[in-house]
């Protein structure tokens, strides 16, 4: 399971119960999603991974932005190729990294000997990781691909599977990338087209017993014959009917 189809379940749930530990995961998992596309673009590979500690231990162990440390404690957590713990030097040296590009601040001066108090900011806080966001967001607005040849480009068809989560439409059986086959909801001997709304994942069996039937029909057909449950029948039955509407919206 990806991290979008996560965020996606936590969505649902949140809209049935108002969750606030939801919420928050779902903001942490955001913010998770954030740093691993974006802050790996700006820090080596040190300062990437302490601050990578300090987020976890900020926002998921201890649920507040401003936390106390030791150098020698993160440490522990960085371990070298031998298995040892990072030396306080090399941790200080990633921690100044995050100074210079302001991700994390010193709460205040602190005397010899106390232990490091430090605000630990958010990757969507730094206006550098704001505007690959947006400029990110731009391409995305310009890109509109629903009505692209998903059928025949390999790359493409790898998205329909993706989208599907790596399972076959019909029966809900795993697939890989070399045993997957796509099938038209409104069928190509009907006029139906190989975009993506149009597409789906399948099996070989089900691909192949399918034909041309209504896939409404198909689907019935097998929870009948108990290869899917009555939940993933009506799921897969919701599926559908999104794909349709989002069809019928571009013919």
């Amino acid at each position: 399971m990806n991290e979008n189809n996560l965020i996606d379940k936590i969505d649902n749930q949140i809209i049935n119960n108002e969750n606030t530990e939801l919420i928050q995961i779902k903001e942490f998992l955001i913010e998770y999603d954030y740093a691993t596309k974006y802050l790996t673009r700006l820090l080596k590979v040190r300062g990437f991974v302490i601050y990578m500690l300090l987020f976890k231990r900020a926002y998921f162990i201890e649920g507040k932005r401003n936390i106390t440390v030791k150098l020698s404690d993160l440490g522990k957590d960085l371990l070298s190729d031998l298995g040892k713990p990072a030396s306080h030097e090399v941790v200080k040296r990633g921690v100044d990294d995050l100074f210079k590009l302001k991700i994390i601040d010193r709460v205040k001066e602190l005397k010899p000997g106390q232990i490091n108090e430090y605000t630990i900011k958010l990757p969507s806080e730094l206006r550098e990781v704001q505007l690959m966001i947006e400029e990110e967001n731009k391409e995305l607005e310009i890109v509109d691909d629903s009505k692209n040849d998903f059928y025949v480009d390999k790359l493409k068809r790898i998205e329909i599977l993706k989208r599907d989560e790596y399972q076959c439409t019909y029966c809900k059986c795993n697939l890989e990338q070399d045993n997957f086959y796509l099938d038209h909801i409104f069928p190509q001997s009907n006029g139906g087209h190989n975009w993506k709304s149009n597409l789906v994942s399948s099996c070989k069996t089900c691909n192949t017993r399918k034909n041309a039937t209504n896939s409404y029909e198909f689907l019935l057909e097998n929870y009948r014959k108990s290869l899917l449950t009555q939940k993933e029948y009506l799921e897969q039955k919701n599926k559908i009917s999104e794909l349709i509407k989002q069809y019928e919206n571009l013919v």
